[in-house]
């Protein structure tokens, strides 16, 4: 194999343009990020009010104005200069940061990939003007402007063909800053922030002095069902400055994504990832599977325990004491929600009732912690505080109850496992099985007859009776099967009303629905009304949210049409690509599941052997009348050979 001739190259300094460039790379991933540096330079300038105006998702032209304290004509050729800043003075500075900016790269950056303009002037002082043309800086101008600063990016990549290509399509961009608008606003309640799209305003946050009224600005009438995050007495004694305050939706106000739930810390809005762990132990078993709730976390703690310069665009931070925070997240939610008058599954304070203090201590391995969550060099040891969870000495309730053990020599039938195929029923399976006794019965004989063809591969059976009027006992082809006379029709009862969900016609509603929404789930709607009309869905826009006038048949009657909507506008926002495919599968999923589970046959409840014919004849149609909607089995299948096995039979 010929050896490859590697010519040496000499070692040169890069150009200005070429280093700018490769350095946006890094500050400048998006025009989301670019309207993040420059509304956060806004907040560290003092603005009261600012105005983000987008063209085309931000490629075309992203314009930020606002209030603030402005630049001297004399500090502007500084100001889009790389690692020029005043929010640092020197090395110490970076172990107290606590304004929103500080590296003083992100004008420079812009500038190397835009046409920048910075427009600036300061209150009693004349207005001035300077242009950066893809890194060439052009000389300062006079400028018209209002006291403040005005910072236009216009044709953003479009002389770097490169990133362009890799860029996503203008409605994830527009998606994407009103996310960083909601964050910012969330941070900052005392500025006013206005976010334009192509000339149509989607969000508009007034200045306020309380939290309470931004979190109405942003997410409606939902804020008032929020709960104000509280810490026990307990755990205000617990070592470590660190406080968490904010406010948590309750245990039934959820989301189908995480989108809606903002960390802020030190006043700066981070990614919530590492910390939605601790938000689901803190709900414990109180939020269904794969459901979110709505939260606002804002972490205050002193500025040299977090370290903000972790990450290029300072979306991410290291905690030293990571873990002792995360677990003080986890208490206090628990304690704000033990206050709530939901049905938790059990009551938490019986969880740790007769196991050792030792057996609960969980070992923090390196493959479960989380980059950012990395001890800063020399960190103490930190305290597991399981001392703070008390648990009732009761006796054991195996010394209250000791039954005779009966031995035998065979507890199980030939060929089946002792322990349990599946897993039990989750608390929310339970509660549905629950309310589905409150529904009226609809006897197998009164359906219609299945138009889906026999399954070959199933036997013809015959039922021989019930057992416990719960399971039905029937024979075909030397097998003796005992079905689970519930989970069948279920089953059969929910492939046959999913297949009729086909039509998402729009039926007119006798009177109007009220939707309050938030600010994203808004610009989603209007962004995407000509998807919403497809899927039957009419509205118009009120002061408060949506008023909606037609439903798809579907949904009519349904208590969980606010739910439906929400979730729909959320994925549309999150993912304007799948034009909300999920959302409507799921709804499918669960409405066919509710009716088949509401109107199937009960356990506990007498069958005549006509109606076990229909089941079993229906069951033949299914493509899968092994397990129910949940998964688990509904057929236990026991073969002749098997039966004669266990009775001596084969010599």
């Amino acid at each position: 194999m010929a050896e490859l001739e590697l010519t040496r190259s000499e070692i040169q300094q890069l150009d200005d343009i070429t280093i700018g460039q490769i350095a946006a790379g890094e500050v400048v991933e998006r025009p989301a990020q670019v309207v993040k540096e420059l509304v956060e330079n806004s907040i560290d300038a003092g603005a009261h009010r600012i105005r983000v105006e987008i063209t085309r998702g931000g490629f075309d032209r992203i314009t930020v104005i606002d209030d603030g304290h402005g630049i001297p004509v004399d500090e502007l050729n500084l100001a889009i200069t790389r690692h020029a800043t005043s929010k640092l003075s020197g090395p110490e500075d970076l172990a107290k940061i606590m304004t929103k900016g500080f590296r003083g790269e992100a004008l420079a950056s812009i500038g190397s990939v835009s046409e920048l303009t910075v427009s600036s002037r300061p209150s009693g002082s004349v207005g001035n003007s300077i242009i950066v043309d893809n890194g060439i800086i052009s000389s300062t101008e006079p400028a018209g402007i209002a006291p403040g600063t005005r910072i236009d990016v216009v044709n953003l990549f479009k002389k770097v063909p490169a990133r362009l290509s890799f860029q996503r399509r203008p409605a994830t961009e527009t998606a994407a800053i009103i996310d960083v608008g909601i964050s910012l606003a969330l941070s900052e309640p005392g500025a006013g922030i206005i976010i334009e799209v192509d000339g149509r305003t989607v969000l508009d946050c007034p200045p306020s002095a309380e939290m309470e009224d931004r979190l109405y600005d942003l997410f409606g009438a939902t804020s008032a069902k929020l709960i104000e995050l509280e810490s026990s007495s307990v755990d205000s004694q617990a070592p470590g400055e660190e406080r968490w305050t904010g406010w948590l939706s309750p245990p039934g106000l959820t989301r189908s994504r995480s989108d809606d739930i903002h960390v802020i810390v030190n006043g700066r809005p981070v990614s919530p990832g590492p910390f939605l762990q601790a938000v689901r132990r803190g709900y414990h078993s109180r939020l269904m599977v794969g459901r979110h709730p709505i939260g606002v976390l804002s972490l205050n703690l002193p500025a040299d325990e977090v370290d903000v310069n972790v990450h290029p665009t300072k979306r991410e931070v290291r905690l030293r004491n990571s873990w002792r925070v995360l677990e003080r997240l986890e208490r206090a939610i628990k304690h704000t929600l033990s206050k709530v008058a939901t049905q938790p599954e059990a009551a938490e304070n019986t969880i740790l009732e007769g196991i050792d203090e030792e057996k609960i201590e969980e070992k923090i391995t390196d493959e479960i912690r989380p980059s950012w969550a990395e001890a800063i060099p020399h960190e103490t040891t930190q305290t597991h505080f399981s001392s703070l969870r008390h648990a009732v000495e009761k006796t054991p309730a195996a010394t209250l109850r000791q039954p005779v053990e009966m031995q035998t020599e065979q507890s199980t039938l030939p060929g089946l496992n002792p322990t349990p195929i599946t897993s039990s029923l989750s608390s929310e399976e339970r509660t549905l099985h629950r309310l589905s006794a409150l529904g009226e019965m609809s006897s197998p004989l009164d359906e219609p007859a299945p138009e889906s063809a026999v399954i070959p591969e199933l036997p013809e059976m015959i039922p021989l009776g019930q057992f416990a009027d719960s399971y039905i006992l029937a024979e075909g082809d030397d097998e003796l099967f005992i079905i689970d006379q519930h989970a069948l029709h279920e089953r059969i009862r929910y492939e046959r009303l999913r297949s009729q969900m086909v039509s998402w016609d729009g039926q007119q509603l006798v009177t109007p629905l009220h939707i309050s929404l938030g600010a994203r789930e808004a610009a989603a709607a209007r962004s995407q009304s000509a998807r919403l009309t497809e899927l039957g869905i009419s509205f118009s826009e009120s002061a408060k949210g949506l008023v909606i006038h037609s439903l798809p048949e579907v949904l009519i009657g349904k208590n969980s049409v606010e739910d439906f909507v929400h979730d729909l506008l959320i994925e549309i926002s999150s993912r304007p690509e799948s034009s909300g495919v999920d959302a409507v599968e799921n709804l499918r999923d669960k409405v066919a599941f509710m009716r088949s589970c509401r109107g199937a046959v009960k356990a506990n409840q007498k069958l005549n052997l006509a109606e076990m014919r229909r089941l079993l004849a229906d069951m033949r149609t299914v493509a899968n009348p092994w397990a129910c909607v949940h998964g688990r089995p509904t057929i236990l299948r026991l073969s002749l050979d098997h039966l004669d096995k266990h009775f001596g039979r084969h010599g």
